[in-house]
């Protein structure tokens, strides 16, 4: 079974009937299919989790932190946590309608607007991740339509892609897959500025350590080897992912993976998980509310699931999206150049990665390591090829009410920087 297949969870009684009536009249929210439950996320975040149980039941998963003067508060639940499980029922549906605005409002104070913008990028890269998705999903005179948020491949150690979209109409014959992330403002590409993401003092386990790069000096004007966590495969004695951090050099590891592991199976899987979900959306009434799909697409859901597959285009594009770049998209380009392209001032992370060599080791626990390999290499980490797929944009705007930028930047308010990193 696919794990965008909902088919058991819609069978419990008024699961369906909740959706169609209670959730999917509301623009703001987002649905998200897969492993027989339904994300439904508001800023992005993880607003509740609709989950299929057995004997034909459901199970509804909330953060604790998000029903603090809702009725669920009155509600029995069978899990108390930081994820409370409450029984869908009547009695769910009836607080969810009577709390609905304090309930948004909770998701809404989760992200602190007095903290730092550095301490808030994130969080309001992923509030705007949300926001987009609906307004791009909504909108008649958009060009794509958004599948997912947040989508992870299964059973692999690769991380989270904010948002995957399709174009509506074909291009050159197929419809056009676009795997987009999405930052907010120059002080996204911050994150993880040449710090080490594994100290081998404290963490057991393995780890890669460069020959020649180092750590930004410390106040003391001491500087450290650049070092990675990794996993490593004992039995094939081989390294099968490494961990880059959340910042743009872990993003670009992340999707530049997606696209070459094993040959594009991680994206056939993704093309089938998007058939099952549309269906699902279909099935709900999304195509007769708020959601506009386009002719095309509509008619691609009648068909089977190969056809489908068949239909989308054979390499998925890439593109990094920085929102909210003040009165000028200079410090985001400045910022990302930092990250991807050598220059006197700049950390050169992907290019210089991929230009050092590595030293894997081992590391016991007791603050004691050894050198398992010597003068290894990154570059596949990071495939050239990846080049040709991927594309910067940066726009002064933050809720964008479509994704169309992704084909036609305003002038007035956009800008695009293609950055060649292997050369």
């Amino acid at each position: 079974m696919s794990r965008g297949n909902i088919e058991n969870l819609l069978k419990v009684p008024e699961v369906e009937a909740f959706l169609k009536n209670r959730v999917i009249q509301n623009k703001e929210l987002f649905l998200s299919i897969r492993d027989e439950s339904i994300i439904i996320y508001y800023w992005g975040k993880n607003m509740m989790e609709l989950v299929y149980a057995e004997d034909q039941k459901c199970q509804v998963r909330i953060s604790k932190f998000f029903i603090d003067r809702t009725a669920f508060c009155g509600l029995k639940f069978s899990q108390k946590s930081d994820t409370m499980i409450f029984p869908f029922n009547s009695e769910f549906v009836q607080a969810f309608v009577e709390s609905y605005p304090e309930f948004k409002e909770n998701v809404e104070n989760a992200l602190v607007e007095s903290a730092p913008i550095e301490a808030k990028a994130g969080p309001l890269g992923q509030k705007y991740q949300g926001i987009i998705a609906c307004n791009n999903n909504a909108s008649v005179d958009s060009d794509w339509y958004c599948v997912d948020l947040n989508y992870a491949p299964d059973g692999t150690p690769l991380g989270r892609m904010d948002m995957v979209a399709i174009s509506k109409a074909k291009h050159n014959g197929k419809h056009r897959m676009v795997l987009i992330e999405c930052k907010y403002s120059w002080q996204a590409y911050k994150s993880g500025y040449r710090k080490n993401l594994y100290n081998n003092k404290k963490n057991k386990g393995y780890y890669i350590e460069a020959n020649g790069l180092k750590t930004k000096a410390t106040a003391k004007g001491e500087q450290h080897r650049r070092r990675f966590g990794c996993k490593y495969d004992e039995k094939k004695q081989q390294i099968i992912a490494y961990e880059f951090g959340s910042g743009i050099t872990g993003d670009f590891y992340n999707y530049s993976q997606f696209l070459f592991t094993e040959d594009g199976k991680l994206v056939a899987g993704l093309k089938e998980e998007c058939f099952d979900s549309l269906n699902a959306r279909k099935r709900i009434g999304c195509f007769e509310r708020n959601d506009k799909i386009g002719d095309e697409l509509l008619q691609l859901l009648e068909g089977s699931r190969e056809a489908f597959v068949e239909a989308l285009g054979e390499n998925p594009e890439c593109v990094f999206l920085t929102v909210g770049c003040g009165d000028t998209t200079e410090k985001a380009k400045q910022a990302m150049t930092a990250y991807l392209t050598p220059g006197p001032t700049n950390t050169a992370d992907v290019l210089s990665i991929t230009q050092d060599k590595w030293v894997l080791c081992y590391n016991n626990g007791k603050g004691r390591s050894r050198a398992i390999a010597r003068d290894l290499s990154l570059a596949e980490a990071f495939p050239a090829a990846f080049e040709e797929r991927v594309r910067y944009l940066f726009t002064r705007k933050i809720a964008l009410e479509n994704l169309n930028i992704i084909d036609q930047l305003d002038p007035a308010s956009a800008d695009e920087l293609k950055i060649k990193i292997f050369e």
